[in-house]
């Protein structure tokens, strides 16, 4: 994952590698149209743009669930 802080005081860009998962599923709705849900995680080390202030050594976890709809042609 990349941090790009702005208007702060961290002024460091900061890069975290992320374990990523998910999973998904169609559902049929009609012959050439499907509702798609779908679920992804992501884990990573909190950034801490180099300062002390900031260091809490510890990982977090974002979630970014969506939904949408599938035409096949």
């Amino acid at each position: 994952m990349f941090f790009d802080p702005r208007r702060s005081a961290a002024n460091n860009e900061q890069t975290r590698g992320a374990f990523v998962y998910g999973g998904g599923c169609d559902v049929p709705i009609a012959k050439n149209v499907a509702l798609r849900a779908e679920y992804r995680g992501f884990v990573y080390k909190i950034p801490d743009f180099e300062m002390t202030s900031l260091k809490v050594d510890k990982y977090t976890h974002s979630a970014v669930p969506s939904v949408g709809l599938v035409f096949t042609f």
